[in-house]
């Protein structure tokens, strides 16, 4: 974290909202390698591959207030200032049932704090009794697939938590900040928020959304460098939504729905049918349809009679989570001592394999490297081709960075598509040469210039979510 920023926010937040003691929080950009549109399917066991950058973050400032209401700033000259009372009432309910019953608020970047602020207002209804003074300073692109969303919901939920001194575990947190983002109408997974709340340096997560657990597991990032590319935000008015919630209702109930769980799971998906209409579900399974209808009711009035489809979202799920075995079948290997070379990031040489000569570990860790590039660029091809999820701006940028494969590994769409990030593995080497290509083949022709927008990070595995200032 730079100095000299966090003291231009310090500034900046004191102008604002005035002298007293600051608290900041930091949380990371997510990046996630593989195990993309899985960790909100209830079919199938499935695991993500992700990490939070060391390079690049979201800080909130923050402090608590006399009286029960919470105002904002960001840095961020685009996003306006906010203020809102703590007055969000909620019964007895499930938080699922309350919200999903509820029209999703008007866009504005302020809802991501209003729902972390009112799912703990729900989970502490007697507790929740101090408002607060924030501000958000980041380097993370907005709407760039890199949760910048999920950042603010999570340090909203750990700050407003802290100023009304309810303690939490980092592993809760991230499970809540899950649901506290269904305020905005979405109807995603805990992928991001867990990553964002329990990463650590030199480490990929392996996330199993099945049981809720994760796992740390040593990556090389001596010689190697994850690189996202930035091509547009990410739309999420009404239209886009939509298209997130269809392939969430089509994962959580329509698949589990139609598997007659009598065979193998690939037999299984290969006998999905291809598309199905929700008004012929309705008519099929009328109890899970009103499921669906009481989750996704946009979902329901505006896409009763558009075909949807159903095996290929399947096919993708199921080949994203053969890719994630396989990855972490790699990055394994990587540790085993004596008989297999292996490397572990740092200026160290790991002591397992000392007694190996140097350009046998590190070609074991480039062959690892290269295989894990395949698996990259196999999910990418699924996301356009199963999951649909790209676009022709984004198809743009990816042709920019394939234009000399022998600078990169592998690329891949990350995060939730229609936009965002592009994700490079590549050697440290080639790092400044794939940028100077990019920005000359699409930047440039689009009167762009990525240094001054920060719509390329270069990231390596750092820490989650941490208190930087304060107690």
């Amino acid at each position: 974290m730079n100095d000299n920023r966090l003291s231009r926010a310090r500034e900046k937040f004191i102008a604002t909202f005035g002298h007293g003691e600051i608290f900041v929080l930091r949380a990371p950009a997510r990046i996630n390698i593989l195990g993309e549109h899985v960790d909100y399917v209830s079919y199938l066991p499935t695991a993500s591959l992700p990490f939070g950058s060391h390079e690049h973050e979201m800080l909130m400032l923050y402090r608590p207030t006399i009286g029960k209401r919470v105002r904002g700033i960001s840095s961020h000259s685009a996003y306006e200032p906010f203020e809102f009372p703590l007055t969000e009432e909620f019964g007895e309910g499930e938080w699922a049932t309350q919200v999903f019953n509820r029209p999703a608020p008007a866009p504005h970047w302020s809802n991501y704090v209003r729902g972390a602020v009112a799912f703990a207002q729900w989970r502490h209804p007697q507790s929740i009794v101090t408002g607060m003074d924030l501000m958000i300073d980041s380097t993370i692109p907005p709407g760039g697939g890199s949760s910048s969303s999920s950042a603010i919901v999570v340090l909203a939920g750990a700050a407003i938590r802290h100023v009304n001194r309810i303690e939490y575990e980092l592993c809760d947190l991230a499970w809540e900040s899950s649901q506290a983002e269904w305020y905005l109408g979405t109807r995603g997974g805990a992928l991001d928020h867990a990553t964002i709340c329990l990463s650590q340096r030199d480490h990929v997560l392996l996330m199993n959304h099945f049981e809720r657990k994760s796992e740390p597991i040593p990556l090389s990032g001596r010689d190697w460098r994850w690189v996202t590319f930035f091509s547009h935000p990410a739309d999420k008015g009404r239209e886009v939504m939509l298209e997130y919630n269809e392939r969430a209702a089509v994962s959580r109930i329509l698949i589990p729905t139609l598997m007659e769980r009598s065979a193998a799971i690939e037999e299984e998906i290969e006998r999905l049918p291809d598309h199905l209409t929700l008004a012929e579900f309705k008519r099929r399974f009328p109890a899970q349809f009103n499921d669906c209808q009481a989750a996704f009711p946009a979902l329901i009035r505006e896409r009763m009679d558009l075909p949807l489809r159903i095996r290929n979202r399947a096919l993708h799920h199921l080949g994203e989570s053969q890719r994630v075995a396989e990855a972490v079948r790699l990055l394994m290997e990587l540790q085993q001592p004596t008989d297999k070379p292996s490397y572990q990031s740092g200026d160290e040489r790991d002591p397992r394999t000392e007694h190996l000569p140097q350009d046998v570990t590190d070609r074991a860790v480039a062959q690892a490297m290269h295989s894990l590039g395949r698996l990259i660029d196999r999910s990418h091809q699924s996301l356009c081709d199963l999951y649909e999820v790209n676009n022709s701006e984004v198809d743009h940028l990816v042709d920019s960075i394939t234009r000399d494969p022998g600078m990169i590994e592998g690329r891949r769409l990350m995060g939730g598509g229609f936009g965002g990030n592009v994700l490079v593995l590549c050697r440290a080497a080639n790092v400044q040469p794939l940028i100077d290509q990019v920005s000359v083949d699409y930047y440039a022709p689009r009167g762009r210039d990525p240094r001054a927008e920060g719509a390329i990070m270069i990231s390596t595995p750092g820490d989650g979510l941490t208190l930087v200032v304060g107690q």
